[in-house]
């Protein structure tokens, strides 16, 4: 991938996103019963999507987002009134958090505020961050008992300014977003009737206009990279600044040269203006930071009195993106981020401005055109034919408007642009480009596929790309994006109408650096499957058993009962990665950055991998807490009294907890699940050493296939997590899938 940037540079910015996997796995909900894994809905849902939620305006889903975010907030609460911090500053992101819960609508005599400001009611001032951020919640909680201890902080806040003009942590280093939360506490202050000195503001601004690169820019220390997050910093530290030295004759050029400024950084931010991520540099974003920019986003336009950035809705497109990026448990990410995304959607810094009598109209209206983000179900595309890569060193390709693209009609070994097409299967959601998904630094890609569409189909073409992307249907540009950022599935869409018939769609993806690939499905405009649309690599053919094969979740079971080709042999010992591509693989239209199933040659070198088994295995991990991951083939069963034999293993090494649950089912006109059990935990880790007897870590399982002996059943396997172990630990490894 390119330039992802999530290093923590000791900022009060950066701070805030350590490590999404240890929030995730802290806050993962208890798993469920065996009974609630069996269940009919469950079984069902390969044959009918769920009903989709009505659709909604943005001002409805913003209502809704703004709960949701809430409720998360005072879910994840400590005892002693604290919230979970992924860094150093504990009262720095409580206060946060606090703020955020009391600028969305909860009362100072909510239970959850009146913990919070019990622990930091009389908690000493410790770092310019968390004094600043606890100015803010003191401003917004409103008691009158607050003045004093707002003003001591204030104090506080101001004696520690650097000779510099800059702010830092404790004997560190000064740095602009410290810096930032210092202004805005003074600012806040003064409505307190505490008042900073006119050298302080002034000495704040000369240093300001020192440290802005030459493209207008801000980054976090002196010749760091400019980017969106320390841009919005800058602009607003500067129009504090240049506001509080109004009226006096001293530091008239000093003001001056703080007005020019600002504009050149205004300009950085219309010509790099996006919600996606955090801008860094000329073209790159970066997951890092992302909500603190977008908090700065609201910041700035509020202090900087701008409704709009450029031409864009920095509101609207802004609500768009987080109510879409809002997970299933009302958080973003952790709680700092979670914060940061609330006191966006609710215009905290607008609102806090007394000056102005009346935040903006809500928004309203349906969103029309705007297909809904796709629900369980609705599957990635694996099955490809990719050419490339193509050297790119100017970063111009992308956008060059090829003569071959919009008429290209490829075949395996076909030329194109000096390339070969190749076929690509892929077992999980990413299709990669090149060894190791790397095809070099500065490349082009191209995919394509055919549709073969069925019946008249209105929806939403669902792509995220490492880097950029462009998405041509029939030779048309349906969607865009020349930015260089980190995959994220479903990152970006666009309506999309196919009438009945073939049609051509074709992917090109540029490569700034290190990883290159993408992702792409299809949905209905209320995200469920597109079940009519159906990819094929040729035009005259719809190679629907290949298709069953790479995308089951594209078909229900009973197509799949007559699609999927029987397996060439009745045993697997996953020699070779080739075995897995016998298989379908199926994670419920869950996408997940995890990548499975995962094929091992050397056991031993992998993690967790049990010991003592044949030269390779096959490893599963079910998507989430309550969603399994499906492994189905056909076979032709033997007459008499048939069996399916599995060996098998939990996770091994450094876990004796690990467990899953383990399902076996076969579809012959009817699904019947045939066994149901919890496999592990160990009684004791199995060694790292391969092919140690006393390992135990294998288990040998027979499920009794004898009704339907003398036929070609559908059968399919089921990993999903139960048990006592927590989820991260339900691996499943295969060392045999065999008849007996």
């Amino acid at each position: 991938m390119s330039f992802l940037r999530l290093t923590a540079r000791g900022s009060a910015s950066t701070i805030v996103f350590c490590s999404v996997a240890m929030l995730s796995n802290a806050a993962a909900a208890a798993p469920p019963p065996l009974l609630q894994l069996a269940n009919a809905a469950q079984d069902a849902a390969q044959d009918a999507a769920p009903a989709a939620p009505a659709a909604a305006s943005l001002a409805e889903r913003v209502n809704r987002a703004i709960d949701g975010g809430v409720a998360r907030l005072k879910a994840i609460q400590r005892p002693d009134g604290h919230f979970p911090c992924d860094h150093w500053s504990q009262d720095g992101t409580t206060a946060l958090c606090t703020y955020a819960l009391l600028k969305s609508g909860v009362l100072p005599s909510d239970p959850a505020v009146v913990k919070a400001m019990e622990a930091l009611r009389y908690a000493p001032f410790l770092s310019t961050y968390a004094t600043a951020v606890r100015i803010a919640l003191f401003d917004a909680h409103g008691d009158a008992a607050l003045v004093e201890p707002i003003r001591a902080a204030a104090a506080w806040l101001e004696e520690r300014q650097q000779e510099s003009g800059f702010w830092g942590y404790p004997e560190k280093q000064a740095d602009l977003s410290n810096t930032q939360y210092a202004a805005l506490g003074l600012w806040v202050a003064a409505r307190h009737g505490y008042t900073a000195k006119r050298d302080t503001w002034a000495k704040l601004l000369k240093e300001l206009l020192r440290l802005q690169a030459d493209d207008g820019g801000f980054g976090y220390r002196e010749g760091d990279l400019t980017t969106g997050s320390m841009t919005t910093a800058g602009l607003a530290v500067g129009h504090l600044a240049v506001a509080a030295l109004e009226g006096d004759s001293r530091y008239g050029s000093t003001r001056q040269k703080g007005e020019a400024a600002l504009e050149r950084a205004w300009q950085w931010l219309i010509d790099r203006f996006t919600v996606e991520g955090n801008p860094d540099g000329e073209r790159s974003l970066s997951a890092g930071n992302h909500l603190y920019y977008l908090f700065g986003l609201e910041r700035v336009a509020a202090i900087g009195e701008r409704k709009r950035i450029g031409d864009h809705d920095w509101y609207a497109e802004g609500a768009r993106h987080l109510v879409r990026a809002q997970r299933d448990d009302g958080g973003w990410f952790n709680a700092d981020g979670t914060s940061f995304a609330l006191l966006f959607l609710r215009r905290a810094t607008f609102t806090g401005m007394k000056a102005k009598e009346e935040a903006p109209a809500p928004l309203g209206g349906p969103l029309e055109g705007e297909p809904q983000r796709p629900g369980p179900l609705a599957p990635f595309l694996r099955r490809w034919l990719v050419c490339g890569p193509l050297a790119d060193p100017k970063d111009a390709l992308l956008e060059e408007a090829y003569a071959g693209e919009a008429t290209v009609e490829p075949k395996v070994g076909s030329s194109f642009r000096g390339k070969s097409w190749r076929e690509v299967r892929e077992l999980d959601d990413f299709v990669g480009f090149g060894p190791d998904d790397a095809p070099g630094d500065r490349t082009v890609s191209y995919a394509f596929t055919w549709l073969h569409v069925n019946a008249p189909f209105s929806g939403g073409l669902w792509v995220g790309a490492d880097d950029g992307v462009v998405v041509q249907l029939d030779g048309k540009v349906v969607l865009s994006k020349h930015v260089h950022q980190p995959i994220a599935r479903d990152r970006a869409s666009a309506p999309v109408t196919l009438a009945p018939g073939i049609h051509r769609l074709l992917v090109k993806v540029e490569n700034e650096a290190g990883r290159s690939g993408f992702t792409l499905r299809f949905a209905q405009h209320d995200g469920t499957p597109a079940r009519d649309v159906r990819p094929s690599l040729s035009k005259g053919d719809p190679q629907l058993a290949a298709t069953a094969l790479a995308m089951p979740g594209l078909f229900k079971l009973e197509e799949l009962a007559e699609l999927l080709p029987p397996l060439p042999r009745r045993a697997l010992e996953f020699k070779t990665a080739k075995e897995l591509e016998l298989l379908a693989f199926d994670r419920n239209g869950v996408s997940a950055d995890d990548l499975y199933p995962q094929w091992s040659d050397a056991p031993e070198k992998r993690p967790g991998a049990p010991s003592g088994g044949a030269r390779g295995l096959l490893a599963l991990h079910p998507p989430t807490e309550k969603v399994a991951t499906r492994l189905l083939f056909r076979v032709a069963l033997p007459d008499g009294a048939p069996k399916l034999a599995l060996r098998l293993s939990p996770e091994a090494v450094g876990n004796a907890a690990a467990d899953f649950v383990l399902r076996v089912g076969a579809f012959d006109a009817t699904l019947e699940w045939l066994h149901e059990s919890t496999v592990g935990p160990l009684a004791t880790p199995a060694p790292p050493t391969r092919g140690d007897a006393k390992s135990g870590s294998w288990r040998d399982l027979a499920v009794d296939l004898s009704a339907y002996a003398g036929r070609t059943p559908l059968v399919v396997i089921e990993v999903a997590a139960g048990g006592a172990a927590n989820w991260n630990f339900e691996h499943a490894f295969f060392d045999e899938i065999a008849i007996r």
